[in-house]
């Protein structure tokens, strides 16, 4: 399979026009990674979205930030839940064969986040 260069920046205003989201977007510039498969990348950042937006009615921020060693992809929101659903292990599954950590944190009643990290050495 051939690799292509996504720029998460662009993809992410993208996912944002089209699902119409009720977020505030906090994105770095030229944060690019070479994936294989594209779709798994898109699924990834829908199922953050759609988790965190699950717990809440307010409106969810949306970070992309570069570091020497990863991008990532934080989305978080204000919460009142007392409790989080465990991350399906379908993600883990899915995420294994493209090298990307998804982890999520939060403190329950106060605020939900799932952060998606890339490592920038292996792209």
């Amino acid at each position: 399979m051939e690799k292509e260069t996504i720029d998460l920046r662009e993809l992410m205003i993208t996912i944002n026009e089209k699902k119409e989201l009720n977020a505030n977007l906090a994105l770095e510039f030229d944060c690019k990674i070479e994936v294989e498969d594209f779709n798994t990348i898109v699924k990834l950042i829908n199922y953050a979205i759609n988790y965190v937006s699950q717990l809440t009615d307010q409106q969810i921020q949306i970070a992309l930030n570069a570091s020497n060693r990863e991008y990532t992809l934080a989305f978080t929101a204000f919460t009142n839940k007392t409790e989080f659903p465990p991350i399906s292990q379908q993600v883990y599954e899915a995420i294994g064969s493209i090298n990307i950590k998804i982890e999520q944190k939060g403190e329950t009643g106060k605020y939900v986040q799932i952060l998606l990290n890339f490592d920038r050495n292996s792209y």
